[in-house]
């Protein structure tokens, strides 16, 4: 693992760009702790509280998750990291001005990614998304296959697609990202803290891309 001073790290992309692979891969470089809009919504769901309930209803219909209640959800993970004093990667997290500045208002991002994909490449990447019901390794059937179709390579389980996961609601999800965020661009690259990364390519290429820019702040 590679010591860096803690950092405060922002991942920008629409669904599919592949910003909770590089999520994951940089935590295990640096140590620093992924918190995903998506990990955090279906943790209050699971809940079934009526705030999970009103998620619910949300995510099933493909919209973008208020901004009001958006913040709730992140402000709490956001509040006990800083009080360790640990450095952490959002991902998912802003996707409008307003989320930037309440987030502004807790802690300002060292660093910016925008992850750009294009809009076919990233619904065959969640169309293709298959998860294990046990261990939670992920696959694709596009793009990394199990040995066995729908069967996980590691303990045999069976694999799952999620629910959100089919092609007319990531469609609409991503649709509405690219007109909700683009002011957000705007604002972070008024910052200079923003950087925008090509997605099309690999993820190994995306990773050193990234590492050389983190490792140069």
């Amino acid at each position: 693992m590679v010591k860096i001073k803690q950092k405060h790290i922002v991942l920008l992309g629409a669904p599919g760009s592949g910003k909770g692979t590089l999520a994951r891969k940089l935590v295990n470089r640096y140590g620093l702790k992924h918190l995903s809009t998506g990990d955090m919504f279906r943790k209050v769901i699971a809940e079934n509280s009526p705030l999970g309930q009103e998620l619910k209803a949300i995510v099933a219909t493909g919209s973008l998750v208020s901004d009001d209640i958006t913040n709730a959800v992140v402000k709490t993970e956001l509040l006990q990291l800083i009080s360790n004093h640990e450095g952490f990667i959002l991902d998912g997290y802003p996707r409008t001005v307003a989320q930037a500045n309440f987030l502004a208002s807790i802690v300002q991002p060292d660093l910016v990614f925008l992850i750009d994909v294009e809009k076919e490449l990233a619904i065959k990447r969640i169309v293709g998304r298959r998860v294990c019901s046990k261990c939670g390794a992920t696959y694709n059937i596009y793009f990394k296959k199990p040995k066995i179709d729908n069967v996980c390579d590691c303990d045999g389980e069976f694999l799952i697609q999620r629910k959100d996961d089919d092609r007319t609601t990531i469609s609409k999800r991503f649709d509405l990202y690219q007109q909700v965020t683009s002011k957000l661009i705007t604002y972070y690259h008024g910052t200079n803290k923003l950087y925008r990364i090509d997605a099309n390519n690999g993820i190994e290429a995306i990773l050193d891309t990234v590492i050389k820019i983190i490792e140069q702040n």
